[in-house]
């Protein structure tokens, strides 16, 4: 009974999560949809058959559907809830001006482009809401101990150390020392400058790779005996920092996604929907805030995989209207089709191989092996 409790609450987790953030994302698309002059037809979160619906003034249904992995907003001239072919036959001349096809470049690149745009504004303001109300968590960048036979062990790094700057770049807190780990070189020394004991200076560095497909590792752990602190910051000031995280995590997915492309890191990392509701699951546990952050990293993490230039996925279309400004006509049917039967194979590869990453550790989790 407990096991099945469990399962239960992250399922739960998992499922709101993406609830919110799929929520976001098509609420983009139909607001600028709706701006633009385009008729839509449907808002619907989850797929399947109609649990509920209700009609607007405007003549958009409102659904909730049986399958709540997902949603998608159908406008004027889809034939489809994935709008992967459009047709304007049996439409009035009229309504064929409020499909999405009948719109000018700008206005379906807009379109296209605001479901992406807005996980990163729901984002960023949630960040400010917390930046301004909880605050910013800080940990002193303190050496609370060095590992032994590691980097920064000989490096000459001791307890107590305060570090400063990492290649001139400053550190203001641990979570700053730890990315910059994260995002270093491979393979390339770093420059910490250290204050000891009042005494500034800098020391060279080679983070360890263990084993290939790691991440570099320094060797330093976070002092136990120092309070972190929290930061509040003034409305417009979270909100610039809270684009700047935003900005920070995206740069750090593209250098991890770079490093996987090279070879140069593992691709064990990589979660998909089975990996993303154990982390929902974990996530809830740790508490209100944590959650909300977790749900901050999803959403920005949808936004951000929806702009790669990917057939089928927002960004796939942004090219494609890239390539007809440069043109200056529309790129054929045919070519479109293949592009999008090209970028269903890449997403089904992708969700096939997270799959097999996260199945074997959650049930090695699940087992305690």
């Amino acid at each position: 009974m407990t096991d099945i409790l469990v399962f239960g609450g992250y399922l739960v987790s998992f499922l709101f999560v993406l609830s919110i953030v799929v929520i976001v994302h098509e609420w983009g698309h139909f607001f600028a949809a709706r701006r633009c002059g385009v008729q839509v037809i449907a808002f619907s979160i989850g797929f399947g058959k109609k649990l509920w619906s209700r009609k607007d003034k405007k003549g958009t249904e409102w659904r909730i559907c049986a399958i709540p992995l997902g949603g998608y907003v159908q406008m004027l001239g889809d034939e489809d809830a994935a709008s992967m072919k459009k047709s304007d036959e049996g439409l009035t001349e009229e309504e064929k001006k409020h499909t999405f096809m009948a719109q000018s470049l700008w206005k379906r690149a807009l379109i296209i482009f605001a479901g992406p745009f807005m996980n990163y504004f729901f984002a960023i303001i949630a960040l400010t809401i917390i930046l301004a109300t909880v605050g910013y968590v800080r940990i002193p960048p303190v050496v609370g101990e060095v590992l032994p036979q590691s980097a920064a062990q000989e490096a000459g790094l001791q307890k107590g150390d305060t570090i400063l700057a990492i290649d001139a770049a400053p550190v203001d807190d641990f979570t700053d020392l730890k990315r910059a780990i994260v995002i270093s070189k491979f393979g390339k020394e770093m420059t910490l400058t250290i204050n000891r004991n009042g005494q500034v200076f800098d020391l060279k560095v080679l983070p360890k790779i263990e084993k290939e497909g790691d991440m570099p590792q320094l060797g330093v752990v976070a002092p136990v005996d120092v309070e972190p602190t929290f930061e509040k910051y003034p409305v417009h000031k979270a909100f610039v920092q809270s684009s700047v995280m935003a900005y920070e995590i995206t740069v750090d997915t593209l250098v991890y996604l770079g490093q996987v492309l090279t070879g140069k890191r593992s691709a064990d990392d990589m979660r998909g929907p089975i990996g993303i509701a154990e982390a929902s699951g974990d996530a809830a546990k740790a508490g209100f805030l944590v959650f909300v952050l977790f749900i901050v990293q999803v959403s920005i993490g949808i936004g951000f995989v929806n702009l790669l230039p990917v057939p089928l996925l927002d960004g796939g279309h942004l090219a494609i209207y890239a390539v007809e400004a440069v043109i200056r006509k529309p790129v054929s049917e045919k070519i479109q089709m293949v592009l999008l039967r090209v970028g269903m194979a890449v997403l089904i590869f992708v969700f096939a191989f997270t799959l097999f990453k996260d199945i074997p550790r959650v049930i090695g989790r699940i087992l305690g092996i």
